[in-house]
């Protein structure tokens, strides 16, 4: 299994409600992207960043976590948001 297809499941499996991911390869062959949930409504960036690392933490060993470059937390409300400005 790709190892993006593997961390949309981690991610999926971690508790959050509906999550949405776009993750993407570098250029360099890591991961990143966006994980999408109503869950992190009224958290602060860095709560949000604590909730989802905390988990991740738990189910990553250093060689698969080394392999993202960084996952951002949003809501589905900022998402659409953010598509307004286009």
């Amino acid at each position: 299994m790709e190892f993006r297809e593997e961390l949309e499941k981690m991610v999926s499996r971690i508790g959050l409600e509906n999550p949405v991911l776009e993750i993407d390869m570098t250029p360099t062959g890591r991961f990143g992207g966006f994980v999408i949930s109503e869950s992190f409504s009224g958290m602060s960036h860095i709560d949000r960043q604590n909730m989802l690392w905390d988990k991740l933490d738990k189910i990553l060993d250093e060689k698969r976590r080394l392999k993202i470059v960084g996952l951002l937390t949003m809501t589905p409300a900022e998402v659409e948001d953010a598509d307004s400005y286009d």
